[in-house]
């Protein structure tokens, strides 16, 4: 039975919390071991494979940035109604956001893999790196619609607390991706070593299963969802004015953040492929806080949705309350984690002593942004699920658009700080962004208070 909210004890609501955010942030973390274990087997066939898959991992999120926020949408859109009880609705939000879903990203997947040249030429000025980015691009954006179909799958399964459900989807992709990884990257059991083109077959082959399984699992287990019916057009012009109010702004606030990663990683690539691949692994450790930040996320957006359906405002206080508690627990730990373990963690990707200082020396940063980054999500996410999906699109254009690659390129170009200008703008940015998430959040949450005395 999906996840139901009712006026419960604190000791009831972290175990709610717990429930849907310990597989979210499984499932997360999962998604950035395949990424970690990707890269290690990536390594072996030098930095310029490093470098050159790390430049296709903004233009990719851009274009999935869509789909993520179509899935922030629909996850919002289940809860509201599961709060309600009203599974009709909660299945026209749902069937029609996934088939925007398949004829979005079958015409974006097609004209990114046709245009892979022009586009990597933009974001590698490595001329040593920029065919082996081309040819993983390429592959990746021709099957985009495994990984767009699975990533609205599941977010509609988070939004009705199926959390457990995403988690098998995530763990098979993982299993899939590794082994198929093992066999065409450097060729094993007669298979052709392709390298980073065998890579990118591992990734596709992942994302295939996970689709797969996804569509398996909400089709026998989630009861409050179906995809029958999923072929009839709704003509209902409320919902689609709704898909288009929340889904728009939050695929506006994605494209926003991404282009402004975009931008902050063409500067990057200005470098030489040995700095900018330390802090392609230095990322590594800000994607294992953002898991946890998601898991969260996943969390506070489906029972803050069901309260907002269920009309019971103060539930919503403490449950972005007690997120928020849990949220400086997880990030003090993985600080902690990042700057004792730094060293072990870059010996697994490389061998001279001055790769792995510098490593040291960017996991600091990592751990100072930890926090900041965590918290930020847990905001956020608190405003989605009141409604409120205005403030973080406008805080994502200034933060990410604006201030990030104005400090990056100011620094780097104009005072040639190097690798550190970026990770200067990373701070500068992420500061910004935490301080106006904790006012906007605030703001929100008194407006829904509001509602119990109306």
């Amino acid at each position: 039975m999906e996840a139901s909210i009712q006026h419960t004890s604190t000791s009831t609501k972290l175990k709610n919390i717990a429930t849907i955010g310990i597989p979210a942030v499984i499932e997360s973390i999962i998604a950035v071991v395949i990424g970690t274990i990707d890269t290690k087997m990536i390594s072996g066939l030098g930095k310029g494979a490093v470098s050159a898959v790390s430049f296709t991992s903004q233009p990719k999120l851009i274009i999935l940035s869509i789909f993520f926020a179509m899935g922030t949408a629909v996850s919002v859109f289940v809860a509201q109604a599961l709060g309600r009880k009203d599974r009709d609705e909660a299945n026209a939000y749902f069937q029609t956001i996934f088939r925007l879903t398949v004829i979005l990203s079958l015409i974006l997947g097609i004209a990114c893999g046709v245009l892979a040249g022009p586009i990597m030429s933009i974001c590698n000025r490595q001329p040593d790196t920029v065919g082996m980015s081309v040819s993983f691009f390429r592959i990746i954006m021709f099957f985009l619609v495994f990984n767009t179909v699975s990533i609205v799958l599941n977010a509609a399964l988070r939004g009705i607390g199926k959390t457990r459900l995403t988690l098998i989807s995530s763990i098979s992709m993982g299993v899939v991706d590794i082994f198929v990884n093992y066999l065409l990257i450097e060729g094993h059991w007669g298979f052709p070593k392709l390298g980073v083109v065998g890579d990118a077959l591992g990734t596709v082959c992942g994302m295939a299963a996970a689709c797969v399984i996804s569509i398996v699992l909400l089709s026998k287990k989630a009861d409050f969802l179906t995809l029958k019916g999923v072929l009839t057009r709704n003509k209902d012009p409320e919902i689609m004015k709704n898909i288009r109010v929340k889904a728009g702004n939050t695929v506006i606030e994605n494209l926003f953040t991404r282009i402004g990663f975009l931008l902050s990683s063409i500067i990057i690539s200005g470098l030489s492929s040995d700095l900018t691949a330390v802090y392609s692994v230095t990322m590594i450790l800000l994607n294992y806080s953002f898991s946890f930040g998601d898991g969260m996320q996943a969390a506070v957006v489906s029972l803050v949705g069901q309260c907002m359906g269920a009309k019971q405002y103060r539930e919503v206080k403490d449950y972005v309350h007690l997120a928020r508690i849990v949220g400086v627990g997880i990030s003090i730990m993985l600080s902690a984690i990042y700057i004792f373990g730094a060293r072990m963690f870059f010996r697994q990707f490389f061998q001279d002593e001055e790769a792995i200082l510098q490593g040291i020396s960017y996991s600091y940063v990592a751990a100072a942004l930890t926090l900041l980054q965590i918290i930020r999500i847990i905001n956020v996410a608190a405003m989605r699920g009141m409604g409120d999906v205005k403030s973080p699109r406008n805080m994502a254009t200034i933060c990410v658009l604006i201030i990030s690659p104005t400090v990056a390129y100011t620094l780097t170009s104009v005072f040639s700080w190097g690798v550190w200008g970026i990770w200067a703008a990373s701070l500068t940015s992420q500061v910004c962004w935490f301080t106006m998430s904790c006012v906007k959040e605030h703001q929100c949450m008194q407006r829904v208070l509001a509602l119990e005395t109306t």
